[in-house]
């Protein structure tokens, strides 16, 4: 990827799936990354000690842990080019079963804190002459489903944020893009199948709403983030990408 190297990435919800496959390729890019994760065992288990990755613990939704993470990649670097806000999690329940915890946990850990860490980051980016923030949302940001309540207002959100962002900072040559991916294949799914009373049926059902025959790997997604931090979308910003198989179109 081009204008990936010496690059300084902060990636949150590095410790697995989507998340450590973005640290992953960015790195093999020539990029530094700082990879944050409340799962700091596994994090840990991943990065301690790879060369060009510094590792934190970051529960991000604390405002104040999203800022220590910002200054952490700061202080190391001088600087931060790349932010992918990728931490999320997913929580299902009907409307009138969706709690106020519930609510809280999922739009904190999903929405506030890509807001909290932009807010961070945007200073130093502004200050070297721009940079790429890439927020990951979710094919529910652009179509409902079931049972999902708050996991759908927090990636709608984010979907809503993104372009708001960038109108702001576009003058400021940072670009601000979200993907939405669709179903895929990481710990955050397995969670699920693991959940229902038939996993092979249900990922037979998940498979017919992908056009292409498929779910996503987690590498489908990594590589549209990649893309999307490089020189080579440097006149994309504002865009909520499907990694979706076709899903969005309506099956």
């Amino acid at each position: 990827m081009e204008g990936l190297e010496g690059k300084v990435a902060i990636v949150t919800g590095a410790a697995m799936g989507i998340g450590a496959r973005i640290a992953e390729l960015l790195l093999q890019a020539g990029a530094s990354v700082v990879a944050g994760d409340i799962a700091y065992e596994a994090l840990d288990e991943r990065f301690g000690g790879v060369r060009s990755v510094r590792i934190r613990h970051a529960d991000v939704r604390r405002r104040s842990e999203c800022e220590d993470l910002a200054a952490a990649a700061i202080d190391l670097h001088g600087r931060v080019d790349i932010l992918v806000n990728n931490a999320g999690i997913t929580r299902r329940a009907l409307l009138e079963d969706t709690t106020d915890e519930l609510w809280d946990n999922v739009l904190q850990t999903n929405l506030a804190s890509a807001f909290y860490m932009a807010r961070s980051v945007v200073p130093t980016m502004r200050a070297r002459g721009g940079g790429a923030i890439v927020n990951v949302a979710s094919i529910n940001a652009i179509r409902g489903n079931l049972e999902l309540t708050a996991y759908g207002a927090s990636k709608g959100g984010m979907a809503g944020m993104t372009r708001v962002m960038a109108m702001e900072l576009a003058p400021d040559n940072i670009r601000v893009n979200a993907l939405c991916p669709g179903t895929v294949d990481t710990p955050m799914n397995d969670e699920y199948l693991a959940a229902v009373e038939d996993p092979e049926a249900t990922t037979e059902m998940l498979v017919a709403k992908h056009p292409l025959g498929r779910i996503a790997t987690a590498d489908d997604v990594a590589w549209a983030a990649l893309f999307l931090t490089s020189d080579m979308a440097s006149f994309i910003t504002g865009v909520s990408l499907p990694i979706d198989g076709g899903r969005h179109l309506g099956r």
